[in-house]
Order: structure tokens, then C-alpha cells, then sequence
């Protein structure tokens, strides 16, 4: 799988969503992952169907995607907290969720609060 240091990185370089939709690279995902992933785009959504339709992860709007990116193995949709991760072989969906520390007011609230 995909080491925690080269995800930091994704996040980094994917901070800010494209100009446009049509500069992410959505024909990777009908090229590259299996039948049974079975995504489709539905209107301005990206539908995967190999998710429960109660998770969060099934429809995408296109619009909060940063980036579709290839890897040995998978290919990935990054998003602003989350990249989920698609399986080349077999369509298997892993999802990663970005760890978001406290807060600027946190921390100055734990300096005075002791």
C-alpha cells in the first residue's frame, strides 16, 4: 500500500481543486480500474457503485475533486480530507482520511486551560 509519507505529500501538492473539471483526468479511472469498481458519472457526480449507497465516498460531486492519480497498483481520487484508493487489480476501495490537528483557538485554549 501507499506509505503515509507519500499521502502527506498528495495533500500537499493537491491542495487547491483544478480550474475546471476537465482538467482532472476522469478516462484514468474507466482505463485503468476494473468493471467492477463500476463507476459512472452521473449529471456533476462521480458514482462508485462498488460503495454502499449510505457512505459518504458513493457520489462525488466532480467539482470537490483535486486530482485522479495513477499508481502501481491503484488509482487515486483526492479530494480536500480524503483520497480514496481504487484497486487496479481487483476494484477493492480503500479510503484514507486526512488526520486534521487542533485548531489554532485549541491550542491556545490548552496554553491557558491548564
Amino acid at each position: 500500500m501507499i506509505q503515509k509519507k507519500v499521502i502527506d505529500s498528495i495533500y500537499k501538492k493537491f491542495k487547491k481543486r483544478p480550474a475546471s473539471p476537465d482538467e482532472l483526468d476522469i478516462p484514468l479511472l474507466f482505463e485503468k480500474v476494473p468493471i467492477e469498481t463500476a463507476i459512472e458519472i452521473d449529471g456533476h457526480n462521480l458514482v462508485i457503485n462498488s460503495i454502499d449507497s449510505s457512505s459518504p465516498f458513493h457520489k462525488i460531486p466532480v467539482n470537490h475533486i483535486h486530482a485522479i492519480i495513477e499508481f502501481d497498483e491503484a488509482v487515486a481520487i483526492v479530494m480536500h480530507s480524503s483520497i480514496i484508493f481504487l484497486s487496479k487489480e481487483d476494484g477493492s476501495v480503500h479510503v484514507h482520511l486526512k488526520d486534521i490537528g487542533p485548531t489554532i483557538i485549541d491550542r491556545v485554549k490548552s496554553l491557558l486551560i491548564p
